[in-house]
């Protein structure tokens, strides 16, 4: 997605892994899901993560999953650092034939030994990935690749229970149907996106359409909406000295009031708050309360 702040490292390689170290300065990211799964190392600052039926405030050195499918939204306090690895579940079927059958979970009894010893071997790989993005030695992509593999097959091992096969196709179905929806409104989000005629391109009635969408997304398909063009006229109003009423008008906000409204709602401040604070902060300044 085009509206997060984030240094990419990889992308998916030909063997289904890739690495981006992320750098974000009170970010939001609006609700979504990608066919990977996603793997978190969070190394500075606080993520409060939200998930389809619970909710997470990580703080550093904490291991964190994100299945494939399965809806995500994040925000981000100042200065905040984390290590993304995804995981291609159909090139992972290479190895492990049901892989992309497989839900994982990293919550686990402190009295099991052996799982408490796998978390651990996963912070290793994790923390080691980290360091090999920063130090590009001569066999460096080896022993990346090599971790990648080796923390994969510790997921697998202790961390995965298998879905029935019927919940996945069900699970999958609505998201891909909504799928091409949410491309086009990253795309243009900048442009009149009336609700009908969303339905109407995946071919459904309106009503069952918003049912839908709010279902698999957990906000309605106007409050996705507003939240892309809210993300991105952030991003905007951070790396460019351009005025707010003509980047709100770049980014579709026509009504300085909704512009205000989602804004708060998000950031918790006003437009000119927050240039305020890009402006003053430096990547020095110690870490707070949420801004």
């Amino acid at each position: 997605m085009q509206n997060y702040q984030h240094k990419i490292l990889t992308d998916l390689d030909e063997t289904g892994f890739g690495v981006k170290y992320e750098t974000n300065l009170s970010a939001y990211t609006p609700p979504h899901w990608h066919k990977a799964v996603e793997l978190l190392l969070f190394v500075k600052g606080r993520v409060n993560c939200n998930f389809e039926n619970s909710s997470l405030q990580a703080k550093p050195g904490m291991i964190y999953i994100i299945n494939s499918h399965e809806m995500h939204a994040t925000k981000c306090s100042r200065n905040a650092i984390y290590l993304c690895v995804h995981i291609l579940p159909s090139e992972m079927c290479k190895y492990v034939p049901n892989f992309d059958q497989l839900r994982f979970s990293l919550a686990f009894d402190p009295e099991d030994q052996t799982k408490a010893m796998a978390y651990e071997q996963l912070r290793v790989h994790l923390t080691e990935i980290l360091r090999l993005t920063h130090e590009e030695g001569l066999a460096y992509k080896l022993d990346r690749q090599a971790r990648l593999f080796a923390m994969t097959a510790l997921l697998v091992k202790h961390f995965s229970q298998p879905m029935p096969v019927e919940d996945v196709k069900l699970q999958r179905s609505d998201m891909q149907r909504l799928e091409p929806i949410l491309e086009y409104i990253q795309l243009h989000h900048s442009e009149d996106l009336p609700l009908e005629e969303a339905a109407d391109a995946i071919g459904l009635n309106k009503e069952y359409f918003c049912r839908l969408f709010k279902k698999n997304m957990g906000v309605s398909y106007l409050q996705y909406v507003y939240q892309v063009r809210t993300t991105a006229f952030c991003r905007d109003l951070e790396n460019t000295d351009d005025p707010i009423s003509e980047i709100a008008e770049r980014h579709g906000f026509r009504d300085p009031k909704m512009l205000n409204q989602y804004f708060r709602e998000i950031y918790g401040c006003t437009p000119s708050e927050k240039r305020k604070f890009f402006r003053e902060v430096t990547i020095d300044e110690p870490e707070s309360d949420w801004d």
